[in-house]
């Protein structure tokens, strides 16, 4: 069971442990488990820790890990439990010769009672971490055959994978991704802290949070359902009973303020018969007035402090109070009753997480708020618990993915071992107040071998009931392409030459995006200095994320005359791709689009990637683009053309009409009145202006509108030139809300 562990008295054991690589599996055997054993041959290694980042690099197989420690008890009645916050991926624990257990997993927390086993000095801790490759069948998609690739590097796609570790074993942006090497980068180790938690004999092991907004009817007046300010906190409280024997006692519930003014304190008083063992019951408290928890961009991120009280334990935690509805048959969602486009970015820290951090996380988010994107979607891994409550106190709604990604087994085992850690999910992340909506899986679908596992109709719906016997509230979507979600990467994953026109876009675009190399400084870290120009290693290339058939193919990109070129070329196309996809997805806001996420924020690790920044936090050169066109208020143009596609030059013929319209999108819950409008058609070699228009008009709130048509007769004598179509609205106060612009050529 997740138990509560924030507040407590802690004892980090992280630090410099011992380990030995364990090749042969024989280290149980050799008693590697002992606390006597023979340690002259062990090395030292930092915990918490991805072995990746040490010397032991890219292992896959069994590490033994060891550390010693006193412990002196200042309450002999105290329960002692040994915490690992994750350990990737199979662990097996030793505490001074006993053995405490086993667990699988690579996000998820585990605790042993260790109460009885500690001693006052030279406690031996032993962890045995085993971390395979796994054994599925790597099939060649034929995808790749008339490419420079050799067979081992082309387009391949696992059988069955039987681990559950998502991005973390098998995506497209990682070492060896999409070739037959597609596991390389192994994430194992100790990778979060290892600690001692304390707890008194009575304690409460475990609170989930949910929130309620209260209506009444409205009798007397229009007979509608209304808010009438209150909202009910639920908890789902388990106390745990260690003493033998049946204990009568009282739990007190306090809600206050966590971070905006007010005195006001919400009690509530239970009296209790509790029996060994754990007890689980509900408490209700309402809070009059209740401050609701919004995006940031829509109002404040109100967040209440919730401290329980009993006997001689007290937790305290962070929830905040809203409502989160889809509408599934308009494809719509609502905060607090509002209707809200989710601008958003899908997001790693890191494919080691061990090096994320506080400051990582700070600086990210930071940025992405500049950058005006409300909504984050974490998939296919879970991040470290600073992620999801720095998402709290910044209003960035959390859309989370379970670690399943691409194709795994199906078989009873692996539907088993999924929902004990989807259970456990759900309780570590439900009652953050950022959550918004679920995923069971990442793309479970997509793959096109004739014979794959059939996950959608057997593990994702297993995986959606067991998730919703924890919240039973928020909207779980079963995995990518149904239920109104898709991703469009056009350039990267299709097409580039694909007319946009034809497609049927659905409401949630999961993945938008392409892809272009990083920075030459960035890329020598990964490929070889007598590698990079000319290129003829294209299997080296394609190892590190360079994706052959979609650069030369879908993007069509142009290799150019030096290593330098290639990357302008590369990130050229990047930049315009996707600042053309965010303005043709935001025309048609709620028509049917309600959520864009871009893909990646960052690089996960230093490769050829689809991230904003590189690995290092590089800005790429779609940062810029982006950030022109993810603005609250934005002017945008669509040009009358078919085929329709984005990331190409656009060209017109002289001596016809060039039309477009001007489309205006504002996200804001207001109305901005007298915004003056204003777009001009100039000579780009000249700087002569041909055509402009300057006008005032009222935004509506939460709108995309067509508010004007250019109409420019473009003379035949005009042949061969280039032009931008520069466009910007401007507040009555003086305020610039969006700069946008629009390059085509004449032939």
């Amino acid at each position: 069971m997740i138990m509560l562990h924030e507040g407590r008295q802690k004892i980090d054991l992280s630090g410099s442990w011992l380990y030995r690589i364990d090749e042969t599996l024989q280290g149980e055997e050799l008693g590697f488990q002992a606390s006597d054993a023979d340690v002259t041959a062990w090395k030292m290694i930092k915990v918490p820790n991805n072995w990746y980042l040490t010397e032991i690099g890219d292992y896959f197989g069994t590490v033994w890990f060891r550390t010693s420690f006193d412990f002196h008890s200042g309450n002999p009645q105290d329960q002692v439990f040994l915490r690992f916050g994750a350990v990737d991926y199979y662990a097996d624990v030793w505490l001074n010769d006993v053995f405490l257990g086993s667990h699988e997993g690579i996000f998820n927390p585990f605790e042993f009672d260790v109460t009885g086993i500690l001693r006052s000095e030279n406690n031996v801790l032993v962890v045995r971490d085993g971390a395979p490759r796994d054994e599925t069948e790597y099939i060649n998609a034929g995808m790749d055959r008339d490419t420079p690739l050799s067979e081992k590097y082309q387009r391949h796609q696992a059988k069955a994978i039987t681990q559950i570790k998502g991005h973390m074993i098998d995506a497209m942006h990682r070492p060896g991704s999409m070739t037959s090497f597609r596991q390389d980068g192994n994430s194992a180790g100790i990778w979060d802290e290892v600690t001692l938690v304390i707890r008194p004999e009575i304690f409460i092991a475990y609170c989930k949070i949910t929130t309620k907004t209260v209506l009444r009817k409205d009798w007397q007046g229009d007979g509608k359902d209304k808010p009438t300010g209150e909202a009910m906190v639920c908890l789902d409280v388990t106390v745990s009973n260690t003493t033998g024997v049946t204990v009568s006692t009282a739990i007190e519930a306090l809600i206050s303020p966590a971070n905006f003014a007010g005195d006001e304190l919400h009690r509530r008083r239970k009296e209790l018969v509790l029996p060994p063992g754990n007890t689980t019951f509900k408490f209700v408290v309402t809070v009059k007035d209740a401050k609701l928890w919004w995006t940031w961009d829509h109002g404040f991120p109100h967040l209440y402090s919730l401290r329980l009280r009993m006997a001689k334990d007290e937790v305290t935690m962070r929830f905040g109070i809203k409502d989160i509805e889809y509408d599934e048959k308009y494809g719509k969602w609502y905060l607090n009753g509002k209707r809200i486009f989710l601008r958003g970015m899908r997001y790693i820290s890191s494919l080691w997480m061990s090096e994320a951090n506080e400051e990582m996380w700070q600086a990210d988010f930071s940025k992405m708020i500049r950058m005006n994107i409300n909504a984050i979607r974490i998939g296919s891994h879970v991040e470290k618990d600073g992620v999801y409550r720095i998402c709290d106190e910044l209003g960035l709604l959390m859309w989370q993915v379970f670690p399943l990604h691409y194709c795994v087994s199906d078989d009873d085992d692996l539907i088993m071992r999924a929902s004990d850690m989807i259970r456990d999910m759900g309780c570590m992340l439900t009652s953050h107040a950022c959550m918004g909506m679920w995923s069971v899986y990442k793309e479970p679908e997509i793959y096109f071998l004739p014979d794959k596992p059939n996950n959608y109709f057997r593990l994702c719906q297993i995986l959606k009931e067991t998730l919703k016997s924890v919240d039973p509230t928020r909207w779980v979507h079963l995995g990518d392409y149904r239920e109104g979600v898709m991703n469009i990467m056009t350039g990267c994953c299709s097409d580039g030459d694909t007319n946009v026109k034809d497609k049927i876009i659905p409401p949630n675009i999961v993945e938008f995006g392409s892809q272009s190399l990083p920075c030459l400084e960035t890329l020598k870290t990964f490929i070889p200095e007598d590698k990079l120009w000319p290129i003829t290693d294209w299997d080296l290339w394609e190892y590190w994320g360079l994706f052959y058939s979609n650069t030369f193919k879908f993007a069509k990109v142009e290799l150019g005359r030096s290593i330098e070129e290639f990357i302008n070329n590369t990130q050229e196309y990047e930049a315009i791709s996707v600042k053309e996809q965010i303005e043709f997805l935001r025309q048609r806001k709620y028509n049917p689009v309600g959520t864009m996420y871009l893909y990646y924020w960052c690089d996960a690790c230093p490769m050829i990637g689809s991230g904003l920044l590189d690995y290092y936090r590089r800005p790429y050169k779609a940062y810029d683009a982006m950030q022109m066109v993810y603005t609250p208020v934005l002017i945008s143009l669509e040009p009358c053309m078919s085929p329709y596609v984005l990331g190409r030059k656009k060209v017109f013929k002289a001596g016809e009409s060039f039309t477009a319209r001007v489309w205006i999108i504002n996200d804001h819950y207001h109305t901005v009145d007298r915004a003056r409008i204003r777009w001009e058609i100039i000579e780009q070699s000249t700087g002569r202006t041909v055509r402009e228009h300057d006008y005032v008009l009222t935004l509506l709130e939460d709108s995309a509108e067509i508010a004007d048509h250019i109409i420019w007769p473009a003379p035949k004598e005009e042949a061969g030139k280039g032009y931008r179509i520069n466009m910007s609205i401007v507040a009555d106060d003086g305020a610039i809300l969006s700069q946008n612009y629009f390059d085509f050529t004449l032939e």
